[in-house]
């Protein structure tokens, strides 16, 4: 047996045992292998770097009241700015400063809800336990510092799409694979070269990159010399399985050439997903579109990054939007966005006009299975979670403080899957799930 290229397919290993003129003339084989046609279920988790200030947009404190801290963002005695107000849309609270100053203000924030609040859902007060970058990063996508366990992109891919070429599809930033290592993988660097290959003429050849060329040639001579005492089935089994790996490669190839890394507009990346998912390519992507959210000094530099998020997210939704599903009226109606930050701001100044690191943060979900128009979670004068209704998302004093396990559990089940099969013992949060 063979090893291809382990970071290009799901499979890992290729059997190919084929003479030259059985690789220049086999067929493509369809991949067969789709997301459940009778109920496609997509993820796009959007990670914002450096620890993001919810109080400026999501999770709502009084821009008048000082006792839950100095709002720097809003504060015209602190800034000399427009003031912030309180607004609701397409049932969503939130802060509002449409001023079109990008540092002063967030129009996009007003854009967004007005346009899809109905379908939004945010979740406050989520105690992420640690406020380093790396650990906090990997608590909020993962609900544990456990190596072995995988983040809810993962999760969500073993759960509705691992016989896909590549379930997950990590396009920038950081993931975390834990047991589902051979679902996930990064298109670039080497993966992209040994699968970057077009077909020529009408022959059926094959023009493969020097990197593929190399793995090829090895593997035929390997399977040559192991095929000469083989009986004809083996052969013509092994010609099945290069078929079905030839299929599977030229999707990855042609997905490889279609998706940016990390740079674009989110109505781009829509479309490129449009066709990932919908080509049976893979079921659950994550990015890292933004930065510059670690504002120690100077927390206005917020304005503009919130700003950066939600006319992103308003460019991703909408083309979700306008593209037929694989079942439902639109691609929207199949996907679930999830946006995030490793954790929030703390709630007074600093010295240096900036905000420190502070363990709660917010997430942002839209689009299938979604109980939009709602805002569920809290916090308190402090920042600080209070206990909550699972069930509701209201607080309540016979409730629990939302901890980024149940929040993991909760986008899990959100997803369709059961997530006592990915994080045993953990009540999952639920309140935003339609």
């Amino acid at each position: 047996m063979w090893t291809w290229n382990e970071g290009m397919t799901r499979r890992g290993v290729i059997q190919l045992g084929l003479s030259t003129a059985a690789l220049l003339v086999a067929p493509p084989m369809r991949w067969l292998a789709q997301a459940d046609p009778n109920n496609p279920r997509f993820l796009v988790m959007l990670f914002a770097d450096g620890g993001w200030d919810p109080t400026q947009t999501l999770d709502v404190h009084d821009p008048l009241d000082m006792t839950d801290g100095i709002d720097v963002d809003v504060d015209p005695a602190v800034t000399g700015l427009p003031l912030s107000t309180i607004a609701t849309a397409g049932g969503i609270t939130y802060i509002s400063n449409p001023n079109p100053d990008p540092n002063t203000g967030r129009p996009a924030v007003d854009t967004y809800f007005q346009k899809w609040g109905p379908k939004t859902c945010i979740v406050n007060g989520i105690g992420t336990r640690s406020t380093s970058h790396d650990q906090s990063r990997q608590l909020v996508m993962t609900g544990s510092l456990d190596p072995t366990r995988a983040d809810f992109a993962v999760m969500a891919a073993a759960a509705n799409g691992a016989d896909m070429p590549l379930p997950h599809l990590l396009l920038s930033g950081d993931s975390f694979a834990g047991g589902f290592a051979g679902l996930s993988g990064r298109l670039g660097g080497q993966m992209s070269a040994a699968i970057a290959y077009n077909r020529v003429g009408d022959t059926g050849g094959l023009a493969v990159s020097a990197l593929g060329e190399a793995y090829v040639q090895q593997a035929l001579e390997r399977e040559r010399l192991l095929a000469e005492h083989a009986p004809p089935s083996a052969i013509s089994g092994k010609l099945e399985a290069y078929r079905d790996a030839n299929a599977r490669a030229d999707k990855l190839a042609h997905l490889a050439g279609s998706l940016t890394l990390n740079q674009g507009t989110g109505q781009q990346l829509a479309t490129a997903l449009g066709n990932a998912f919908k080509s049976g390519l893979t079921t659950s992507v994550t990015v890292n579109p933004f930065g510059g959210f670690d504002t120690h000094s100077n927390n206005q530099d917020q304005n503009q990054r919130w700003q950066d998020v939600f006319d992103y997210l308003d460019g991703l939704v909408t083309g979700l939007s306008t593209q037929p599903g694989l079942l439902a009226a639109s691609l929207l109606d199949e996907t679930t966005v999830v946006v995030c930050s490793e954790f929030g701001r703390t709630p007074e100044l600093n010295g240096d006009n900036g905000k420190d690191h502070h363990p709660w943060t917010s997430m942002i979900l839209v689009g299938r299975n979604v109980h939009g128009g709602t805002t569920v979670g809290k916090t308190d004068g402090n920042q600080e979670g209070v206990k909550t209704n699972f069930a509701t998302g209201q607080p309540d004093d016979t409730g629990l403080v939302i901890d980024v396990t149940n929040m993991v559990a909760g986008i899990v089940t959100l997803m369709g899957a059961n997530s006592a099969d990915y994080i045993p013992s953990v009540k999952p949060f639920t309140a935003m799930i339609a």
